[in-house]
């Protein structure tokens, strides 16, 4: 079989993007830990890092069941592994793709709302998402995303939806497996969630975020753009969100294209795993780069006095203040 230059090059690119979400998943258990360590943080209490440490679990255990699954039949390093389960290893790791998936996405929705009020709905913002009222309003959305991705995975447990984990004859040594769907379950899988739910909701997503940045290019175009550090930081908090929104935009893009099209599975899997890789990866990543505070208080507990584990915290330096004006209201 003659391989074309995507067939040699997609994979080596594949394999650095790997590498690069393995690196992530420490630096994920730390930005986690850290999140629920100052939970209770004037600065760092807000809606957006609540729902942030709940979408951060399901990438962190998306990036672990991304690793066992697909990513280490792949490699072809112990394929007996897989077979020692047989078809169930397919199964099972499709029931944890498919519930922290939804986690994910219903959580970028919470996300890019909680966003959509900061920056165009200040005031509203206050009410919707602070005291009891933004508490109760927060754990609902948690409950939900979890809710929304049992809902999801659960019934591929029924017995009748089939699972294969084969051997990939096509890799050069013959040692990758495939975790596969049998008897087209995949697209009748499509068909009654990826098309009614995923999709509607990433499109909602999107014109969320693109009514953000609409309204702050127009205030830019008009020469009034955001002046308050209020509207500054919601923004950047926004560009966190919209991020590993591309992610979810690349995954849903490749899958509807390779219902319509026969695609090369090189093309196909490099952007599909590059997608997952993304909406899966870049919180962390973005938080250290949009959110001053957040990185300054990483900084501190790492390389500080503030303890990462345990107790004796040091106080919060004065520049953390300024940061409540939003992350209260992130």
């Amino acid at each position: 079989m003659e391989l074309r230059w995507y067939d040699i090059v997609l994979p080596k690119i594949g394999i650095a993007l790997d590498v690069a979400m393995y690196f992530t998943l420490p630096v994920y258990v730390v930005i986690l830990t850290i999140l629920i360590k100052i939970r209770k943080d004037e600065t760092f209490s807000s809606a957006f890092f609540s729902l942030m440490t709940s979408v951060g679990i399901a990438d962190a255990l998306k990036i672990l069941t991304f690793a066992f699954g697909p990513k280490l039949a792949s490699y072809g390093w112990i394929p007996q592994w897989f077979f020692l389960f047989g078809d169930n290893y397919a199964r099972w790791y499709n029931v944890f793709n498919q519930l922290f998936s939804y986690v994910q996405i219903v959580g970028a929705l919470a996300i890019a709302f909680n966003r959509f009020t900061a920056y165009l709905l200040p005031f509203k913002h206050v009410q919707i998402w602070e005291g009891s009222r933004g508490r109760r309003l927060i754990w609902i959305c948690i409950i939900l995303q979890w809710l929304a991705g049992l809902a999801g995975s659960l019934p591929l447990l029924h017995p009748a939806i089939g699972f294969r984990t084969v051997w990939n004859f096509d890799s050069y040594d013959n040692r990758s497996v495939y975790l596969l769907w049998r008897d087209g379950w995949d697209d009748a899988y499509n068909r009654i969630v990826l098309y009614p739910i995923k999709i509607p909701i990433g499109i909602v997503i999107f014109i969320l975020y693109l009514i953000i940045f609409g309204v702050a290019l127009a205030k830019q175009t008009r020469g009034s753009a955001a002046s308050t550090v209020s509207e500054v930081l919601a923004l950047k908090m926004a560009v966190v969100g919209l991020l590993s929104t591309c992610g979810l935009f690349i995954y849903i893009v490749i899958v509807v294209i390779s219902e319509k099209i026969c695609l090369n599975s090189s093309i196909y899997f490099f952007f599909y795993n590059a997608g997952n890789n993304l909406f899966a990866a870049v919180h962390p990543y973005a938080l250290l780069i949009f959110s001053k505070s957040f990185r300054e208080r990483c900084n501190s507990m790492l390389f500080g006095k503030t303890k990462l584990f345990g107790g004796g915290t040091t106080s919060s330096s004065s520049a953390f203040g300024n940061f409540i004006l939003t992350t209260s209201r992130p």
